[in-house]
């Protein structure tokens, strides 16, 4: 069952992911047409209630997207970009930006061109959804997904909101005093797979220089330095984010 993501959540989160797609309320219709074909059974009862929170988020952003928009198009997928970056939101076990061999996409793909998947690849790449690493005689050998594609498509595909989660972070990390990885994930008890986009989002609302740098293959980092002002954003997070009334 999709779980919406919570209506108020900061901005900050939000924009973290969809100034990297240059623009967000054309994507409901994308998000709705993605959502009947996974869930065909429960598209009709859930399509106004996804309609309504999307685009209130959409309409939060329209002014600080303006300029963003000005310069690429709005985020407007085909379905074949649809469909690869749904799979994409599918294959990794961490939630991790892991690239993804072409040989994997011919596989899942069997009856797409090599056109087809390049173009696919090409379009989620000028969204800010991935990369795609080419080569001399390879157009197209690995797309490896962004955490903006995760923050996108978790919602409709795993049934989970890294941004609500990256709340449930936020007060975690105000409850422990604590920014490390491990002891946030291990606390809350979720599958490495949704505790990482969710503190991926949440790290952009870190000082840089407080964020850990350590290369490892686990998490988007290892953690952070919490001070005064993180304290400070999380908590006006989790406010944001509370319903009222």
């Amino acid at each position: 069952m999709i779980t919406p993501p919570v209506q108020n959540v900061d901005r900050a989160l939000w924009r973290a992911a969809l100034e990297a797609a240059a623009g967000f309320h054309p994507v409901t219709a994308a998000l709705a047409r993605l959502y009947q074909v996974t869930y065909p059974s429960k598209f009709e009862q859930d399509l106004t209630q996804w309609r309504k929170e999307v685009s209130a988020t959409a309409n939060d952003h329209e002014a600080r997207l303006t300029a963003l928009e000005t310069e690429r198009p709005p985020l407007t997928l085909s379905e074949d970009a649809l469909a690869l970056a749904s799979w994409l939101a599918l294959q990794s076990p961490t939630g991790m930006d892991d690239p993804i061999d072409y040989a994997a996409m011919t596989a899942a793909f069997p009856e797409a061109s090599a056109r087809d998947l390049q173009d696919a690849a090409a379009e989620l790449e000028m969204y800010g959804l991935a990369s795609v690493s080419k080569a001399m005689g390879h157009p197209l050998l690995r797309v490896t997904p962004s955490y903006a594609l995760y923050a996108l498509f978790d919602p409709v595909v795993h049934g989970t909101s890294p941004q609500s989660d990256a709340v449930e972070i936020a007060k975690t990390a105000l409850e422990l005093d604590s920014g490390h990885a491990p002891e946030l994930e291990a606390h809350l008890g979720w599958p490495r797979r949704r505790f990482n986009p969710a503190f991926a989002l949440l790290l952009t609302l870190v000082a840089d220089g407080r964020v850990r740098k350590v290369i490892q293959p686990d998490y988007p980092s290892l953690g952070f330095l919490m001070a005064a002002e993180e304290r400070v954003r999380f908590r006006a997070l989790v406010k944001a984010a509370t319903p009222t009334g």
